[in-house]
């Protein structure tokens, strides 16, 4: 019985993965609508999504919640220029821990996702 729990969260690690990385929603993605300071034009910049399950199968909830997210979406007030200073996604994408937040990077995170 447990071989196959653990068969199951690991066929669902690989599919939200393999969804993130391809495009597609997978289990828990979290999708942040950007805005531009100004309030305009911001239907014209592509969401982030956040691979909540991906992160969830290697870290525990504390390691970022409450700390560097509120635990309701939305809630925290995440700019990039506050990710280049190393807060939020920042504190580990940084090219040490995680890879590197920057315009070669720009598309895993802001992309259209394919239901």
């Amino acid at each position: 019985m447990r071989t196959k729990a653990v068969a199951g969260l690991l066929v669902l690690a690989v599919a939200a993965m393999a969804g993130g990385a391809a495009g597609y929603a997978a289990l828990g993605d979290l999708q942040f609508e950007r805005k531009q300071a100004d309030g305009e034009g911001s239907e014209s910049i592509t969401p982030s999504i956040f691979p909540h399950w991906v992160h969830r199968t290697r870290y525990r909830c504390y390691v970022c919640h409450p700390t560097l997210f509120a635990m309701e979406l939305g809630a925290t007030p995440i700019t990039m220029d506050a990710i280049g200073k190393g807060q939020y996604c920042g504190a580990c994408h940084n090219g040490r821990i995680a890879f590197d937040v920057d315009f070669a990077t720009c598309a895993r995170c802001h992309r259209e996702l394919e239901e």
